[in-house]
């Protein structure tokens, strides 16, 4: 799982990035203002009144509902599935707005815009993601256990699909290419590793780097007191710079050598499987 920094769980309509801030402010503001000029009418306090001037805030209410409903009662379906064709059950779907400005660089990575929602494959690989507005959409994917790459981080393209309002898109289909399963072990010989509360220890990181210079962390996939084992998967046939982000800990290599600030290479061709690579905790930095 990689750049878990653009994980929002937050799933639900927004407006679509094309509808100006003062628009959005006007159909909030409709009802709100029928309802204040109903209430300024000087000296009619009857009921009748009241019912006839209060009927403009009922109908723009219901206009307005009726009008965010519509907008966001569409959906997506579709299904993630390797590159052979298999269904990949329980892979993380997330749905991105496209960005409306042509991204600075080509992909890979796909650039996205902010997510809109976030669903769970089932164990067919299908999925549904509803409460979308209308508007342009970016599909990715990632799976909790290594073995596949995302196509927005790996791919030369993502599916890419529209949304109208009150309408279902269906087949989108989500490829995740099967990759090679880089494991990097961490001895820790003097315990200076501090626990960590999830699969990403800011403290301590292991980063792979593009050459186009991104990077994606390596999560960690078990720890004992005596170390860490982290992984991620890589294309193969790429080679990826190995890099070691810590401003605390001075770590060496599998020859005993200081690790270099700029990383190691790293590659997996023809399908192949990297070895394990193995690196030591020295010492606290000076």
């Amino acid at each position: 799982m990689t750049d878990q920094g653009r994980i929002d769980t937050q799933v639900g309509y927004r407006w679509p990035p094309a509808v100006p801030a003062e628009e959005r402010e006007m159909r909030c503001a409709l009802p709100f203002w029928f309802n204040l000029k109903s209430r300024q009418t000087p000296g009619r306090s009857d009921a009748r009144h009241k019912y006839r001037c209060q009927w403009p805030y009922v109908l723009a209410l219901g206009i307005l509902g009726a009008h965010c409903l519509l907008a966001a009662n569409s959906s997506v379906t579709g299904s993630v599935v390797d590159d052979s064709g298999h269904p990949i059950a329980g892979a993380r779907v997330l749905i991105s707005y496209a960005p409306s400005i042509k991204p600075p660089t080509a992909a890979p990575p796909v650039i996205a815009g902010s997510l809109a929602a976030m669903v769970t494959a089932d164990n067919n690989g299908t999925f549904l993601a509803g409460g979308l507005g209308p508007g342009q959409y970016i599909a990715c994917a990632e799976t909790t256990a290594p073995g596949y790459l995302d196509p927005c981080h790996w791919a030369t393209a993502a599916p890419g699909f529209s949304v109208n309002a009150g309408t279902t898109t269906p087949g989108v289909k989500i490829v995740m290419a099967r990759g090679a399963v880089l494991w990097v072990h961490i001895d820790d010989p003097q315990k200076l590793l501090k626990p960590a509360a999830g699969p990403v220890d800011l403290y301590f990181e292991i980063h792979v780097v593009t050459a186009k210079g991104f990077h994606y962390s390596a999560p960690i996939q078990s720890s004992t007191a005596a170390g860490r084992d982290h992984a991620i998967t890589i294309p193969f046939d790429i080679p990826l710079n190995l890099r070691v982000l810590s401003a605390h800990l001075a770590v060496n290599d599998q020859s005993g050598n200081p690790m270099p600030p700029a990383g190691t290479t790293v590659n997996a061709p023809g399908g192949s499987t990297p070895p394990v690579i193995g690196l030591t905790i020295a010492g606290k930095k000076q």
